[in-house]
């Protein structure tokens, strides 16, 4: 993290570097290692990459000019833990794919929102100028409510506030090197005081008819499909649905109840179902309890009888005398 003392610009170009080392520089050292995205330019059009970037404390703002090229944001790479988001402009608009929430397209001058722990593959056919902000998650979590809602095309130029975001940006970068260093943490509170304004107001998904409802109705559903499984956890799942792990888990919060605990509440009712069957009578209770995904007895036992007050052989036992 940068000391409100320091201001760091870096310029790069692919020009100065030789022609058979361009492409794997950007791919390797831009991409994969300081944006932390894999970057496919396109091999059909002559390689093109300028780029002048703008070091503030929790943020980097960087504006370029490149050719046609494709960022993903894939598995591997979110392996760092970085829940960074960006947002990022483009001259002639973006086209990219959220696993888990869709197809979208930007308008040339719309950001897309960029979150670093979901994946997602975004092109452009036209970058002959592109903007690109990228900032810590906590600027905005304390200050914007359902942030992980927001609609990855919601950063337009129609609202003031998004407006200003943009041209404020775009002021600073152009001022370049002129910017004294004692600006820095001034730049960077408007930086975030405009991002907050600009989330704001932005209609989150939450708030249309039943999203959040059908996502944890989706989740749900994978939780049962895969009670026998014992890696199942949020992470999983988050994977599964394009989404990040926090957010799996502020779904269950939402309910007051936390993913793990819905997952053995789920596993246990499946248990006591199989239990209270007396066409299982003759199933060993260690395996039924091993192929709803408890791997250890000792922490089986204690969970059901916590739950229902009874060992399973005390619920199988009323069961079969008709006292259950």
């Amino acid at each position: 993290m940068l000391s409100d003392a320091e201001a760091v610009t870096a310029s790069f170009s692919a020009d100065d570097l030789p022609e058979h080392h361009r492409d794997e520089f950007i791919r390797e050292f831009y991409g994969r290692i300081q944006m932390r995205l894999q970057v496919s330019p396109d091999q059909e059009i002559p390689l093109k990459f300028n780029a002048n970037t703008l070091i503030l404390p929790e943020m980097m703002c960087t504006i370029a000019s490149v050719s046609p090229m494709t960022w993903e944001r894939t598995s591997e790479l979110m392996a760092d833990g970085n829940d960074d988001i960006i947002l990022s402009w483009n001259r002639g608009g973006y086209r990219f794919t959220v696993p888990g929430r869709g197809d979208f397209e930007t308008r040339p001058g719309t950001a897309a929102i960029l979150p670093l722990d979901r994946r997602f593959s975004i092109s452009t056919a036209d970058s002959r100028w592109t903007m690109a902000l990228q900032f810590k998650r906590a600027l905005l979590a304390p200050l914007v409510r359902n942030l992980d809602d927001m609609r990855l095309d919601g950063i337009g130029r129609d609202h003031p506030a998004h407006r200003l975001l943009f041209d404020y940006l775009w002021s600073v970068l152009h001022m370049g090197r002129q910017s004294p260093a004692r600006m820095t943490p001034l730049i960077a509170r408007h930086v975030a005081d405009i991002l907050a304004l600009s989330f704001g107001s932005i209609r989150p998904e939450e708030a249309l008819p039943g999203i959040r409802a059908a996502r944890l109705a989706a989740i749900k559903q994978h939780i049962a499909r895969n009670l026998h499984d014992p890696r199942l956890n949020a992470e999983q799942a988050a994977r599964r649905f394009g989404i990040s792990a926090r957010y799996v888990r502020q779904l269950f919060a939402d309910e007051q109840t936390s993913f793990s605990d819905y997952v053995t509440e789920q596993r246990l009712a499946s248990v006591h179902t199989c239990l209270t069957d007396r066409r299982q009578v003759l199933r060993r209770v260690a395996d039924i309890a091993f192929e709803t995904g408890f791997t250890e007895p000792s922490t089986f036992y204690r969970q059901f009888r916590l739950r229902y007050g009874m060992t399973p052989t005390e619920v199988r036992l009323r069961a079969a005398t008709g006292e259950g």
